[in-house]
């Protein structure tokens, strides 16, 4: 399988956020999140499901239960996107999105089952490729776990002001600005270049 997206953030609820290109450049916004194709594609490039779940959930893409997984997940996007942007900030999230985040992980954990595999239990997913929503409940159950961490301190968005693609911040003296060096940070560079000659 070929492999699109940038997955530049280190986290899949982060790198989901991230798939609305150029957010903040109306004229240039590329929505990466297409189809119904793309999104199990995404996951499963996020290593969240196998390849062979990836390709049976692909089956259901003409399916009318694909289209309302796509909306959905674009509306959980937005959500986990909200959310990180008011943390970043300094702000209360919205009550509007923390209420819609619960709804789509009560919607998960209802799929959700305690399994004994491998000398111990286990808490997952029954059947993911056979439901089109599976996608959605990975991703919200993902941006839990990364918005009740304590890594959520070292979440940035990046300084170019047309990308602002959220990455975790790992460097040595949390000072890194780029979403990705050879994407936003060459480009600032270029730009200075420009401007000094």
């Amino acid at each position: 399988m070929i492999f699109e997206f940038q997955l530049v953030a280190g986290n899949p609820a982060l790198d989901f956020a991230n798939t609305l290109d150029y957010r903040f450049d109306p004229e240039r916004t590329i929505e990466l999140m297409s189809s119904y194709e793309r999104l199990v594609d995404f996951t499963r490039q996020s290593e969240l499901i196998t390849e062979g779940q990836a390709r049976r959930l692909k089956s259901l893409k003409d399916e009318p239960s694909a289209e309302i997984a796509l909306r959905h997940a674009l509306q959980l996007r937005e959500i986990i996107e909200s959310l990180c942007r008011s943390i970043l900030a300094g702000k209360s999230p919205d009550e509007v999105c923390l209420e819609g985040l619960n709804r789509f992980l009560a919607r998960a954990r209802g799929h959700e089952k305690i399994h004994w595999k491998s000398g111990r239990m286990t808490r997952g997913f029954d059947a993911l490729e056979g439901n089109a929503e599976s996608p959605t409940w990975l991703l919200a159950v993902s941006a839990e776990a990364l918005l009740t961490s304590p890594e959520l301190a070292h979440v940035r968005a990046c300084h170019e002001p047309s990308c602002r693609w959220f990455f975790f911040d790992h460097s040595k003296n949390h000072s890194r600005r780029w979403c990705a060096m050879e994407l936003c940070g060459n480009r600032a560079k270029v730009r200075k270049f420009r401007k000094q000659g």
